[in-house]
C-alpha cells in the first residue's frame, strides 16, 4: 500500500441511483469523497446527476448507466476506475434486487437473476477491484446485506432474496479472510426494512407489522441510518473491524 496522506477518498458505490444507494452517494459526497456510481435506469441516473450538479461539474461524482450483473459493463467500469489515480479506497457493493415471491412458486429465472445481482456481482467486483484497493492506504469493502439473511421472516416473501443475502454474509467473511493479508478490510451492513424505493410497494399492514418488531420504537430505518453505518465501517474508527456484518434494523431481527 502507498505511503503519505490521502485526503479525498475514491469510492465506488454500485446501484447508487435510488434508495439506500442514493443515500450512500450523498453521505460520501458530503464527507468530501470522490464517488463513482452506477444504475440501470436512465431516468434515475439523470436524477442523481441533476441532484448534484456541482459535484458532477467538479468531477467528484461520476455516474454511469449500466447493469452491474453484466460482465462487460463491470469490466469497462473497473477500467474507468483504474484511470482515476490508479487506486480505489472504498468499494460498496450495494446494488440489489427482489424479483420474485414465495418459495417453490419462484421461477428459476428469478433465482438466477437475483443471485447474479445480489451475490455474483459483489464477488466479481471484489475480485476485479482488489488490485486497485491494494493501492489505497486504508482499503475497505462493504457489502449491503439484509436482516432477511439471518431469519426467514414472513414479511420477506422472496426466498431467493433471503438466500442471496445469506450467501453474501458468508462471502463477506471469506473475503475478509482472503484479503486481510493484503491489508483490505471487508465488512457488511444488514438493514431491516428501510424507507426506500425497493420497499415502496409495502402495504400499511406490512409496515405496521415491521414497526411493531422494532425494539427501539416505531421510527423507521432510513437510507441515512444505513449510510452512517457504512461510513463508520469505512472509517479509521473501524480500522480493526473485518469480517463483521452490522445490523441496522432497530432490533427487527431480535423482535
Amino acid at each position: 500500500m502507498t505511503s503519505g496522506v490521502e485526503c479525498e477518498r475514491i469510492v465506488c458505490v454500485t446501484g447508487g441511483t435510488s434508495g439506500i444507494g442514493e443515500g450512500l452517494v450523498a453521505a460520501f459526497l458530503e464527507a468530501g469523497d470522490r464517488v463513482y456510481s452506477c444504475g440501470r435506469d436512465a431516468d434515475k441516473v439523470d436524477r442523481l446527476i441533476a441532484n448534484w450538479p456541482e459535484a458532477v461539474a467538479e468531477g467528484r461524482l461520476v455516474v454511469s448507466r449500466g447493469d452491474i450483473a453484466d460482465a462487460d459493463f463491470r469490466a469497462a467500469w473497473v477500467d474507468a476506475l483504474s484511470l482515476d489515480r490508479g487506486r480505489l479506497d472504498v468499494l460498496v457493493n450495494n446494488a440489489g434486487v427482489i424479483l420474485g415471491s414465495g418459495t417453490l412458486e419462484e421461477s428459476l429465472d428469478h433465482w438466477r437473476a437475483t443471485l447474479e445481482v445480489n451475490l455474483v456481482a459483489p464477488f466479481a467486483m471484489a475480485q476485479a477491484c482488489a488490485p486497485l484497493l491494494e493501492s489505497s492506504q486504508a482499503p475497505v469493502i462493504v457489502n449491503l446485506s439484509s436482516a432477511c439473511a439471518r431469519h426467514p421472516f414472513a414479511t420477506c416473501t422472496s426466498t431467493s432474496y433471503s438466500v442471496s443475502k445469506a450467501g453474501l454474509d458468508m462471502l463477506t467473511q471469506r473475503l475478509a479472510m482472503a484479503l486481510g493479508p493484503r491489508g483490505i478490510r471487508v465488512n457488511g451492513v444488514a438493514p431491516g426494512v428501510v424507507e426506500s424505493e425497493m420497499w415502496g410497494g409495502a402495504t400499511d399492514l406490512m409496515r405496521d407489522l415491521v414497526e411493531r418488531r422494532h425494539l427501539l420504537g416505531r421510527q423507521p430505518v432510513t437510507p441515512a441510518d444505513v449510510a452512517a453505518a457504512v461510513l463508520f465501517l469505512a472509517s479509521s474508527g473501524a480500522r480493526l473491524v473485518t469480517g463483521a456484518t452490522l445490523g441496522v434494523d432497530a432490533g427487527y431481527a431480535l423482535g
